[in-house]
């Protein structure tokens, strides 16, 4: 849009294309060009000599695995489910179809019906191991990349349009893929690339931490970043990637399946049609975990005294000590060990990228020579890491420049869309504040957070500019005015609650994750105070007493394979019964009739639950009417209203399995409780909806049926307001009757209130604003907009205190 207003059109059109002394001037000669220059990436011609000799030898001793196996007789084998399928749609997005023209959203609106037809087509599938033709070939869309000389092919992306029913069998393939890596522990601990739970920070912090650690212990660290193997994806070794899975022992059907997957693909660039030799598919559900196990061991023969970090394939080595010399030698054989297994598995990491760095406090750091294929790797003095700058003093003032620099150009798009009287609303600008200018703010925040006050506050500049805009502010504006009028924390109560969002999110994971140790005491952090992430968290954790707090598994995996659980029995069709009776009858009558009508014979349990906004108490309840049977349990404080209701299922599923009637029917006025399992899915309480999936499973061995219905609450209805009553009382019993571990989710509305509690006491102290406060005492509110910027201006002015009006006076 910015571009548009600024006259500037994108032109998409390809230029005239000119390779090896060939000129492409028809659309069809283009297309004939592209697609020569995208088979040569995959081809084996890339390959040096000496990988070539290797793998033909490795294939030759390992003939026997490129073949079909036989079904193994695991529960990976077994058929997918309609359940599996369903689960699977809803992950997945509205992307561009294949050649087939069938979009994701003609496939989320069919009808159970013809999603069976579906499945049924995938089972087969996977149960003769041919994937069809259609699915492995690909409609390729050259994108041009940014920066280059776009007559030439090489300058192109390949963007591949494939089947959206290949990729919808490809992410339930690999949703059972993945649950056999994660249960089994098969990933690497150091690697955070494509895997649920993980992300950059984590090897940032690692780094981070080792690299004050070696400051306060006056030693220097080498560090040797791997920022890119050579077309990773395109030229993977997929003989090698079949090796690994054997070693691995993924056999039967899944083994079978990604053989067809692998081999046999063609390409189409708009014309012409070829066959690609090597490399996994870009694009493909399938790309990640796959690249990840391929990739997984690169550091595996290296020293365990070497640092390391894996995020896809950008990955890094590092090691502290205070001889030089000795920290460069073990450095460079851990580099030769990396270097020997990119030869062993046909990968090369870009030696234009590959870079070696000395992080000390000395002012002129010692020359290295590390070399990797027989190069010297360049010395620099700063890194970008994983998307952050990191200078060999380590004090981000390289990375808060490019940083500023970045968010300069969001203010000029907050300028471009605004004015004194006409504009966005400042709704619309906050958003746009929050996605292009805050977003770049924050990532990294908790790392560039130990620079020195001087260095942040220019930061700060950068989002007092971004509200000023947003609200139409004078530039005398008091900034806490500005900040409470905005509803934006000041940065560094925003740096204190994103410290410990993450911390949080740590806790949740096994011992293993890398993180974790930074959590623990170390003889550094008593001997100085510094500002590294693990002594500053650690210290706000102790000073506000959530140690002791149980934090819910941030990824939370079953005993019983997901794929093992059945399709819940749930049914929302009472609201439709509500509207055709068009208020003829009560609404509570309604319901009554419906449930007695359709489940005439089967036992009806309720279930609710209860919370205390003001204390945080929570309570969950269940009533047998048959039976007159009441169960009402306090919870942990500070649980959420939906993890109430989940508890409430999971009270009625036991007494349920221990009873065992027949047929029951569960009534619950929680939607969001229903539509979780019914997708699977919750990312407020995954580990909940599990643990009710891994009950229906065991209660469907017993043949026992259980349906849940939706009911809506507080309309009269009687079994419903009977279990409502329960819970609330429940609030009331002194004593905690079940403990339950809090969400992340659940932990992060504690940290907001922290956070808005310290801001509430900036504001309620400050000498500043003062006019703003005489108005509104509390921060954190809304204040009523008119969607009217000149209005909006106005009264915000009004209210800070800084208006035309009161300069003239």
């Amino acid at each position: 849009m910015i571009r548009k207003m600024g006259g500037i059109q994108r032109n998409n059109n390809i230029p005239v294309l000119v390779n090896n002394g060939k000129i492409a001037i028809k659309d069809s000669d283009k297309a004939v060009m592209l697609v020569e220059a995208f088979v040569m990436v995959h081809s084996n011609d890339n390959i040096s000599g000496n990988m070539t000799k290797y793998s033909e030898q490795k294939v030759r001793e390992n003939a026997y695995i490129f073949v079909k196996k036989n079904p193994s007789g695991s529960l990976l084998d077994i058929e997918f489910t309609l359940y599996e399928l369903k689960r699977a749609l809803t992950g997945g997005k509205n992307t561009s179809p294949g050649k087939d023209d069938i979009c994701y959203e003609m496939i989320k609106h069919l009808s159970d019906l013809s999603l069976s037809t579906i499945l049924r087509l995938f089972n087969k599938i996977w149960e003769t191991g041919n994937l069809p033709a259609d699915w492995k070939h690909g409609v390729i869309v050259p994108i041009a990349k940014p920066g280059k000389d776009h007559s030439q092919p090489i300058n192109y992306r390949p963007i591949a349009l494939t089947s959206n029913l290949c990729k919808l069998m490809e992410r339930m393939v690999m949703n059972r893929l993945t649950y056999v890596i994660e249960s089994r522990g098969i990933f690497a601990a150091y690697q955070s690339g494509f895997r649920k739970g993980r992300n950059t920070m984590d090897s940032i912090l690692c780094l981070e931490a080792e690299i004050r650690k070696a400051q306060i212990n006056k030693e220097v660290l080498v560090g040797v970043f791997f920022s890119d193997v050579e077309k990773a994806y395109d030229m993977l070794w997929k003989e090698g990637l079949l090796i690994n899975l054997e070693s691995l022992r993924i056999d039967g059907k899944m083994y079978n399946w990604i053989l067809s997957f692998l081999f046999g693909r063609t390409i189409q660039v708009r014309v012409g049609t070829v066959f690609s030799k090597n490399g996994t598919p870009q694009g493909s559900v399938s790309s990640p975990i796959l690249f990840n196990l391929m990739i997984n061991d690169i550091f595996h023969n290296v020293d365990k005294g070497i640092g390391r970090s894996l995020y896809a394939d950008d990955g890094a080595l590092w090691k502290r000590g205070r001889n030089v010399s000795i920290v460069e030698k073990k450095i460079q054989k851990a580099v030769n060990e990396v270097e020997k297994w990119t030869n062993g598995w046909g990968f090369r990491f870009s030696l234009a990228k590959t870079k070696v760095i000395c992080f000390s406090k000395k002012k002129n750091n010692p020359s290295l020579n590390v070399k990797m294929y027989g190069c010297q790797l360049e010395q620099i003095s700063v890194v970008r890491f994983l998307g952050m700058w990191m200078d060999s003093k380590l004090n981000f003032r390289f990375h808060i420049q490019k940083l500023i620099e970045k968010c300069k150009k969001g203010i000029n798009v907050l300028r471009c869309l605004s004015g004194a009287e006409w504009g966005a609303s400042c709704h619309a600008l906050k958003r746009i504040y929050c996605a292009v200018i805050r977003s770049n703010i924050d990532y990294g925040c908790i790392v560039h957070s130990s620079a020195n006050k001087t260095l942040l506050n220019k930061i700060e500049v950068i989002q007092n500019q971004a509200l000023r805009i947003c609200c139409g502010a004078f530039r005398s504006s008091p900034v806490a005015s500005l900040q409470v009028e905005m509803r934006e924390l000041p940065l560094q109560l925003r740096r204190f609650q994103l410290r410990l969002r993450y911390w949080c999110g740590v806790k949740g994971h096994l011992e293993s994750h890398p993180v974790r140790l930074l959590l623990k005491d170390c003889w550094e952090y008593a001997y100085k105070e510094i500002t590294s992430f693990g002594w500053v968290v650690r210290k706000e954790v102790n000073s506000l007493k959530m140690k002791d707090h149980d934090i819910a598994p941030s990824v939370a995996i079953p005993a019983i394979p997901p794929w093992l659980f059945p399709m819940p029995l749930i049914n929302l069709q009472i609201h439709k019964v509500i509207k055709k009776q068009e208020m003829s009858l009560p609404t509570e009558i309604v319901v009554q009739q419906y449930i007695s009508q359709e489940y005439y014979s089967v036992l009806q349990v309720f279930t609710d639950g209860s919370k205390e906004p003001e204390s945080g108490r929570a309570a969950a309840a269940v009533y047998i009417p048959t039976f007159k049977i009441k169960m009402a349990k306090r919870l942990s404080d500070y649980v959420s209203v939906f993890t109430t209701e989940l508890l409430a299922i999971i009270l009625a599923l036991q007494w349920i399995e221990e009873v065992q009637p027949a047929r029951t029917v569960i009534c619950t006025d929680s939607m969001a409780a229903l539509s979780s399992l019914l997708s699977g899915k919750s990312e407020a309480r995954q580990d909940l909806v599990l643990e009710v999936l891994q009950s229906l499973y065991r209660i469907r061995q017993l043949r026992i049926e259980v349906t849940f219905i939706w009911v809506p609450a507080h309309v009269g209805v009687d079994g419903n307001e009977e279990v409502d009553l329960l819970a609330k009382k429940a609030l009331n019993h002194p004593q905690i009757e079940i403990m339950i571990a809090l969400s992340k989710a659940e932990f992060k509305r504690l940290i907001t209130l922290e956070a808005n509690k310290k801001w509430q006491d900036i504001w309620n102290s400050g000498s500043k604003g003062r006019h703003l406060f005489q108005i509104q005492e509390s921060v954190g509110k809304e204040r009523k907009r008119y969607g009217n910027r000149k209005k909006d201006v106005i009264l915000s002015r009004l209210r800070i205190g800084h208006s035309i009006e009161s300069r003239s006076v």
